[in-house]
C-alpha cells in the first residue's frame, strides 16, 4: 500500500514538510531526492519512522545520515 505525505505524515504524527526534509537530506534510502507528488511504501514508512524515532530523541540529521551510511543499504 502506497501513502501521500499527508497519511505518512499522520502515522507518524508528524507533519508533511517533516517528511520533505527528512527526504530532501537524503535520510529515507528508498527515496533519493523528492518527487513531485511522493508515495510512500512501507520500506520507506520504515525508514521515516526510524529516522523520526533518532531525531525526536536528540539526534541531528548528520548523526542519522552517518548511521544510515552504515546500515549497509
Amino acid at each position: 500500500m502506497k501513502l501521500t505525505l499527508v497519511e505518512s505524515a499522520q502515522r507518524i504524527n508528524s507533519r508533511p514538510d517533516v517528511i520533505c526534509d527528512y527526504i530532501n537530506n537524503g535520510l529515507v534510502p528508498s527515496q533519493p531526492q523528492l518527487a513531485a507528488d511522493p508515495l510512500l511504501d512501507e520500506t520507506d514508512m520504515y525508514w521515516l519512522d526510524l529516522v523520526h524515532c533518532f531525531i525526536q530523541n536528540g539526534s541531528s540529521i548528520e548523526e542519522v545520515k552517518q548511521l544510515i551510511k552504515r546500515c549497509n543499504i
